[in-house]
């Protein structure tokens, strides 16, 4: 299709919209214009759109021009015939998956590498090893909001059960998208293919199932391509869709709306036509884009836990303070009078009010230093996880083995080859370029930039340093689709711009010379000594000979010269070489970050809350009930029912056609059966045969019967596989009942086991949870007197009695209560699993919580609260908060705190992890808690008035919080 003279480009990032505007001159496009909005896919401006008009408004103000017809509006864009509009985005914050397997490290590990590839988020990974009930696991599938979730686990020919258990979760829950309440969200088994009957048949109705061969076929050997690519054709298909505003923004384009990442990578294969060898990333607020062209064959990985805003709480879980950030920050603090524990303090205060806070951008020196060592950190990381994912792997058929290298260059630190191509071996020495892009590198100055790029590649040998000036590489790349000559042209006069050549030499630690190489630089001999960073910037085109390395250098383009060994303090050598910042401490507190923000001003309103149990149960109120705070709604008074699988296939050993099981069938959906019910009857269909071949089909002549081996009542009943699915009756005993083992052991009266010897045969100890059917004893001895004692019950045991050789059982699991925490009334009920209470309260947002849904009456307490009696209070807290004090709130027994500010280290203490990618509201921690405003040293508390003014009244916490796209704020509710 032609293009237009003029062209409007946008790139629909996760934090930023970036328009880019093109003029046609003579025969090829130039820059007219570039501006950016933030982009809009949060309450209340959800709709992509509306960052989009807001870039482009900004086009048109700052050089006087009419792209939108004037009728537009936000939600209702129309380009004027003369421009042709084109986009990319990346909009959703990332692929979100939930993972649901069975061995948590095997699970999460194969999973990770399938979702490399993809830009997955991983929000989740249950696993049947996790420690988690399946209520809790249940909880969290409903709360975890997931693009698609990928269920996998065991391998081909391994036990099912396991994978039964876990499906029967996914059954029962109730998971919904991110921006939508669409729940039959795509699910791709890639597990064990023994099982794939049971799964279609188990949740194809309630998922959009999708069946790929296991990614983990063999304990040592992955299968990740057919996994990658069925989830990336689902992400286009599904999951870009979702974002608010992109259905309507396909209608204006004039060709397909390209993922940035793919964009990107558009742009860098053209590059790749004439730098054969190069590594480039795309740094951006949710993700890290890696791509690597090795002798013009491209590698892509999408690292969607580490990014600049949204992603940081992920990169601080996986990085090391000492490690990753010390050395620098000793050269940023310099000789100031802060000590260690106020500099980590500072750093960790401000990357969990940069995660809370996503489009903030840097007020100081200091604080654009600390995202610059963030944004090392995070490529460092991707890059690591590229070279996992196409890397130090060996190819067998259409497998791979994870291998280690076992031969190195001595001078080389990293080598690296290809999966399918053991022969083709490279190092980063081999590398020629490395090109930075994203926000944080084009906004950088050229020097930080070349010191990101340094830092977080290491490269070796001779390479030379680009950036992304403006961050048009997405742009071009879906201007490449239309037309590649003039994307091209753009791309090489107007996109990568030419940093430095970087040159570092092998060195032999064993002859640390002072004097380590000698420079030539046209006819001037430079001095490099060893363990120092050489930087001359010339003012002429120049000749360079270093050792038997001849290559030019431009004018006003640094060479630095990197001899350093990796210590302690090498990193401040390359700074203080370069000097790329200038650090003025002074007004530099993390309170900065949020001053004048959030002034609470809520007002009274009617207010609709929602409620919903794990499952469906019972509810114990109808509409137009009133409701006060300790009303109970309904409760699940089990865990998830176990599904059965009954195969007649199996269970005859013969092969059945749909009408034979139809004809054969005894029973229907909803029946309730008992162990030795018959369940399946044929008689003999022929009495003669026919033919010889008939005479030798035994199948024809004999009768067959299936009698239940289990009690319950059939779920579902699939008659092209003669699979029957049977949920179990959930009789369990709520009162401790005594079942003599012994007596079921003693059928031999040759053989007579005496209650004191019965713990040798004993399967199950004390405070073992079991189901009704587990194996309770084995009399293996002797082999005529063989016995399995089987539970009747489910349940816990409770005791085991030596004297009288009996177990005493009982469900002793506390039922999952809904409780209403909020006085209202009952709106709507549905499913016997969901209801919605209106309500008239005052409702505030706070920026994240943690802990789970709790209320009860505000207490606003002063700095000293030791004589206070607080039990099932909910307290608010103007003073500085310390571990001690969250101490002496637990021991206070107190519900809730509501705070406006908090130490990130204190609340790391208090929840025993980083925050990591927020996904909140779950926590087993001793109270619930909500943070108003962020993460600070100092007490900020201009909330103090409006909490006194509320003394006594009736507060209820909803601290569930997601910080990504679709994004969900915990609030407090006051009656």
């Amino acid at each position: 299709m032609l293009l237009t003279n003029n062209v409007i480009i946008t790139d629909i990032g996760s934090t930023t919209t970036k328009a880019l505007l093109l003029e046609k001159k003579k025969n090829f496009y130039t820059i007219k214009g570039y501006e950016s909005a933030s982009t809009t896919v949060e309450k209340p401006e959800e709709d992509v759109k509306i960052g989009v008009y807001q870039a482009i408004k900004r086009l048109e103000k700052n050089h006087n021009l009419k792209i939108l017809h004037e009728q537009s509006t936000p939600q209702c864009l129309n380009f004027y015939p003369e421009y042709t509009y084109l986009t990319t985005s990346s909009a959703g914050g990332g692929l979100q998956i939930l993972v649901v397997g069975l061995a948590l490290a095997e699970s999460a590990a194969s999973a990770e590498r399938a979702s490399y590839g993809v830009g997955g988020v991983l929000v989740e990974v249950l696993a049947v090893d996790d420690r988690r009930s399946s209520m809790e696991k249940i909880k969290l599938i409903n709360s975890s909001h997931p693009d698609i979730i990928l269920f996998c686990g065991g391998v081909d020919g391994g036990a099912l059960f396991s994978v039964y258990r876990m499906a029967e979760i996914l059954k029962i829950s109730q998971p919904t998208q991110k921006f939508s309440q669409k729940s039959n969200i795509p699910l791709v088994y890639a597990g064990n293919q023994d099982a794939v009957d049971f799964i279609k048949t188990t949740l194809a109705q309630k998922y959009e199932l999708s069946i790929v061969p296991n990614l983990r076929p063999s304990m040592t050997c992955e299968n990740l391509l057919p996994t990658k690519e069925k989830i990336h054709e689902l992400f286009m298909e599904n999951v870009m869709e979702q974002a608010p505003g992109y259905a309507e923004l396909k209608k204006l384009v004039r060709t397909n709306i390209l993922p940035t990442p793919v964009g990107v990578l558009n742009t860098l294969k053209m590059m790749g036509k004439k730098h054969s060898s190069l590594i480039a990333f795309d740094i951006g607020g949710a993700t890290t884009d890696v791509y690597s062209n090795i002798s013009g064959r491209f590698f892509r990985s999408v690292s969607a836990n580490f990014g600049m805003s949204y992603s940081l709480g992920n990169t601080l879980a996986e990085s090391d303070y000492q490690q990753n950030y010390q050395s620098y920050f000793k050269h940023a603090w310099g000789d100031s009078q802060w000590t260690e524990q106020e500099r980590h303090n500072y750093f960790t205060n401000y990357i969990g009010n940069k995660v809370l806070n996503p489009d903030h951008n840097p007020k100081n020196d200091l604080d654009l230093f600390l995202e610059h060592c963030l944004a090392i950190t995070n490529i460092k990381l991707s890059l690591k996880q590229h070279f996992k994912m196409h890397f130090n792997t060996q190819r067998i058929g259409f497998l791979d083995t994870i291998k280690q290298l076992t031969t190195r260059d001595k001078w080389k630190e990293t080598m690296y080859y290809p999966h399918y191509d053991q022969s083709l071996v490279f190092s980063l020495a081999d590398l020629d370029d490395v090109i930075g892009a994203g926000g944080v590198i084009s906004h950088a100055t050229p020097q930080q930039a070349i010191f990101m790029l340094i830092e977080s590649i290491n490269p070796e040998g001779l390479t030379v340093l680009w950036r992304d000036k403006y961050f048009i590489s997405p742009h071009l790349g879906v201007l490449a689709n239309l037309d590649e000559n003039q994307a091209e042209f753009l791309m090489e006069n107007n996109c990568f711009e030419k940093l430095a050549t970087y040159y570092k030499p092998p060195i032999n630690k064993q002859r640390q010379n002072q004097i380590f190489l000698q420079v030539k630089i046209d006819e001037t001999i430079y001095e490099c000594k060893y363990n120092e960073v050489f930087y001359f910037c010339p003012k002429q085109k120049s000749r360079v000979q270093v050792k038997e390395k001849v290559f030019t250098i431009e004018p006003d383009y640094p060479l630095i010269i990197d001899n350093r060994v990796k210590q302690e303090g090498s990193s401040t050598k390359l700074l203080e070489a370069m000097s790329p910042y200038h650090f003025n401490l002074q007004n530099c507190t993390d309170s900065n970050f949020f001053r004048g923000k959030n002034k609470l001003l809520p007002t009274i309103q009617e207010t609709k809350l929602f409620y919903s149990l794990p499952y469906p149960g019972t509810l114990f109120v109808k509409i137009n009930d009133i409701v006060t705070p300790n009303t109970v709604l309904g409760e699940n008074l089990f865990e998830p029912p176990k599904i059965f699988v009954l195969s007649l296939c199996n269970m005859l050993h013969k092969v059945l056609s749909e009408s034979d099981i139809r004809e054969g069938l005894c029973i229907k959906i909803n029946d309730t059966i008992a162990n030795g019910d018959l369940i399946y009857h044929k008689p003999k269909s022929k009495m003669f045969p026919k033919t010889r071949e008939e005479s030798h089909n035994t199948n024809l002549f004999s009768s067959a019967k299936i009698f239940s081996p289990l009690r319950g009542i059939i779920e579902e009943i699939n008659y092209q596989t003669g699979t029957i699915l049977v949920r179990e009756i959930q009789d369990y005993p709520l009162t401790p009942i005594i079942f003599d083992v012994i007596k079921k052991l003693n059928v031999s009266p040759s053989y007579i086991i005496k209650p004191k010897e019965i713990k040798s045969y004993l399967k199950v100890k004390e405070n073992d949870f079991i189901y009704a059917g587990s194996i309770l004893a084995q009399n293996s001895y002797p082999l005529s007197a063989f016995v399995s004692v089987h539970s009747p019950y489910t349940g816990t045991i409770q005791k085991i009695d030596l004297q009288k050789g009996t177990v005493t059982i009982c469900y002793d699991h506390k039922p999952f209560q809904l409780v209403a925490h909020c006085y209202g009334e009952v709106e709507k009920i549905d499913d016997h699993q969901y209801l919605s209470v209106s309500t008239k309260a005052k409702t505030l947002e706070g920026k994240i919580g943690f802990g789970r849904e709790i209320s009860g009456k505000l207490v606003c307490l002063e700095r000293d609260f030791r004589d206070e009696l607080l039990d099932n209070k909910i307290i608010y807290y103007a003073y500085p908060i310390t571990y001690k004090t969250l101490q002496d709130f637990a021991q206070k027994n107190i519900n809730g705190l509501i705070c406006d500010t908090i130490s990130y280290s204190i609340l790391k203490l208090f929840l025993g992890k980083d925050i990591g990618v927020v996904l909140t509201g779950n926590e087993n921690i001793p109270f619930s808690l909500i943070i108003l405003k962020g993460f600070a040293e100092t007490t900020e508390s201009d909330n103090n008035e409006f909490f006194r003014n509320h003394h006594h009244h009736h507060l209820m916490l909803r601290p569930y919080t997601q910080i990504r796209a679709g994004v969900s704020r915990p609030t407090v509710h006051i009656f």
